[in-house]
């Protein structure tokens, strides 16, 4: 089917949880959020997202009655208020629960979820408009592992089975019944819907050895990551087809990936997605990797992560949708998941802060602004781009990105307007032969993260790392590079930025070596040392990012002053006790960790750690002034304006005005300085 078979390419999901879990809870987590009582509301607030289609999950287990009969109310409900919101929705059978008086190594299982599975398309079938995707059994492999190897899902996997030695055996035992159900389950849903279509969801994943080196670790990574496609190749038949699986049955596939999805082995430690791990794989190349497999229509159906990350995970899942749509792949859409926050499966009474909406309370929506923002900044990810022969600007970094002290998204959208960007960190130490990883942070904007030998800008670069740096700005297509040192000082080795300036001009250049050319000191006189600082606005009442200031404000008391963007070295940290000992009724806050020493710190001095810039603006709404530090001379207040604005602070429109012209002399082709 083409891209247009499904309503939106962005895509929610409800969490629609419903087994019994190892503590003997029954969950039934679309009550717990209370996304049953507030259907229309929840599905009208999607769709002005643009999340025109959601997956929803109608509950085996809460749908059969002890007497055999369904209540299929809820389902019903639910097809009715997406007909109401013009909202199309992709069900979900059974999600994880089972009737009470079965587990899931019992055969009669299968009949009894194909006489479940007929009903409900029975029912919805006039309800909801075509293409009706049904989704069998969310998950099969990870439901398989979880039922075997934990007990997680209570009854009806390990407690009320004999457990054989090896947990991997009975998970496959577990696996071919899910699969013989779900095969029956789609013949019955075929028999009430002819016209049905079938969406496969199941996790993809890497793994990787601790020791690359070490060939049993290899080898063992290999088998772990191989067991990812044992579902999909039993349902259309390529392995133990007495189960009754035929290419026809594989119809559209769903994969399931989170910050979680890679790991190592043996350790079974997760691959660390914020310290960009060079040993993660990309995710187009593993959706390139289930196409060659299998060649059917791809969604992915979950992904998502928590807190401050939400956003940035955004940035990262649509850039690489974007590279997966460029290799020709028919990946038809990206489910959110889950789009409430939702409490824990083991202990509900902790929530994940997970959503798309923050719940304070099960009948209370906060929108979550950061990732809600980078949502509607990839809105048109599928659509085909028009050609770009505007110039593009690599950004070469004093720091690691997410230690930039800045207001990076304000940024990044100010010089993404003038074309495309790349931002290029300080090479990373810890990987043998150099690897260059690219990370999505915003449409048009790439950060490179070179992993080599050698870490930091001190060692000149090698031939084959200017040779992945030279093949990273040649991808977008051919156009001429502008380099830009951003905010560097003395301590940048000049072999870097000389190596890479035949891509363009060199704007900012280290102080202590700067190339001739009157555009260049025109241009380093007029650009600022250091990026712009936030501009903080109140957040509305109850909002996630206010809570979690709170959280961060717990220790202090009123009134705040927030001393931002402070550097944590010794000669700053001996400035900072003076500003305590000279303000002592004030409470600095000061957004970074604190450095070692064996003198304690100022009881009026507080120490938070590296904040996020999605938190900057209600950390500001919270403190009584904003200080910034000037690089220069020592500090300087910034007053805020009635509207919370940082008067004094520079716009980012003002910071890039010269990057822009510098950009457009390219543009227009006028010479190169160099």
């Amino acid at each position: 089917m083409s891209a247009s078979a499904l309503p939106s390419f962005w895509m929610g999901g409800y969490e629609g949880a419903d087994h019994v879990n190892g503590a003997g809870e029954a969950l039934d987590l679309v009550a717990a959020t209370g996304h049953d009582q507030r259907l229309d509301a929840d599905y009208r607030a999607a769709r002005r997202l643009g999340l025109r289609c959601v997956r929803e999950s109608v509950g085996w287990r809460l749908a059969e009655r002890a007497d055999g009969s369904f209540n299929l109310s809820r389902a019903m409900r639910m097809a009715e208020a997406a007909t109401r919101q013009h909202v199309h929705i992709l069900w979900t059978l059974m999600h994880y629960g089972v009737p009470p008086d079965l587990t899931l190594l019992d055969d009669a299982l299968i009949p009894r979820f194909a006489r479940f599975a007929g009903e409900v398309a029975r029912v919805l079938a006039p309800l909801s408009p075509a293409p009706r995707f049904y989704t069998p059994i969310n998950e099969i492999s990870f439901l398989s592992w979880a039922a075997s190897a934990t007990t997680d899902m209570g009854p009806a996997g390990v407690q009320q089975a004999a457990v054989q030695e090896d947990s991997r055996i009975s998970g496959f035992q577990v696996k071919q019944r899910l699969v013989r159900a779900a095969l029956a389950g789609m013949q019955a849903i075929r028999a009430a819907d002819p016209g049905a279509r079938f969406l496969h969801i199941e996790p993809v994943l890497h793994v990787a050895p601790c020791d690359a080196d070490d060939p049993e670790q290899r080898a063992l990574a290999e088998r772990i990551a191989s067991y990812q496609w044992q579902t999909m190749d039993m349902l259309c038949g390529r392995m133990d087809p007495q189960l009754g699986g035929h290419p026809e049955a594989l119809d559209w596939v769903g994969l399931n990936h989170y910050h979680s999805s890679q790991w190592e082995v043996p350790s079974e430690k997760r691959l660390p997605w914020h310290l960009r791990d060079p040993r993660r794989r990309p995710l187009s190349e593993l959706l390139g990797e289930v196409w060659r497999r299998y060649e059917r229509p791809m969604v992915i159906a979950e992904t998502g992560h928590i807190g401050v990350g939400r956003a940035a995970w955004l940035h990262e899942i649509a850039a690489e949708a974007q590279r997966t749509l460029a290799q020709g792949i028919p990946l038809q859409g990206v489910c959110l998941y889950p789009l409430l926050d939702r409490p824990d499966w083991n202990d509900t009474r902790r929530w994940h802060r997970s959503g798309l909406w923050h719940l304070r309370q099960p009948h209370e929506r906060s929108l979550n602004r950061p990732y809600a923002r980078a949502l509607l900044q990839w809105r048109g990810v599928a659509d085909a781009a028009p050609a770009d022969a505007r110039p593009g600007l690599l950004v070469l970094l004093p720091c690691a990105w997410e230690d930039w002290p800045a207001p990076r998204e304000r940024l990044l959208q100010a010089l993404t307007a003038a074309g495309p960007v790349r931002l290029l960190e300080p090479p990373r130490a810890g990987s043998a032969e150099p690897v260059l990883r690219c990370h999505g942070v915003a449409p048009h904007a790439d950060l490179l993260v070179l992993h080599g030998r050698s870490g930091g800008w001190s060692a000149p670069p090698t031939s084959a790392e200017l040779a992945l740096l030279r093949a990273a700005l040649q991808q977008p297509g051919p156009r001429r590079w502008a380099c830009w040192l951003a905010g560097w000082r003395h301590d940048g080795h000049p072999a870097w930025w000389r190596e890479l300036a035949d891509t363009g001009l060199i704007l900012q250049p280290d102080a202590t070596q700067p190339p001739d050319g009157e555009l260049l000191r025109r241009a380093r006189a007029t650009l600022p040392t250091a990026w712009p600082p936030p501009a903080p606005r109140p957040p509305p009442p109850h909002g996630y990012e206010a809570e979690e200031v709170a959280l961060l404000l717990r220790t202090s008391t009123a009134p705040r002053w927030w001393l931002m963007a402070a550097p944590a070295t010794d000669g700053i940290a001996a400035r900072l006790r003076e500003l305590a000992a000279r303000w002592p009724g004030q409470q600095l806050l000061v957004d970074a960790p604190a450095p070692p020493t064996d003198t304690p710190w100022p009881a009026n001095l507080h120490w938070l750690g590296r904040v996020h810039d999605s938190l900057h603006a209600a950390l500001g709404a919270a403190t009584e002034r904003v200080i910034t530090w000037d690089c220069a001379p020592g500090w300087r207040a910034a007053e805020r304006s009635d509207d919370g604005e940082v008067v004094s602070a520079k716009a980012p429109g003002e910071m890039v005005d010269v990057v822009r012209q510098a950009v457009l002399r390219l543009h227009i082709g006028l010479p190169s300085p160099h």
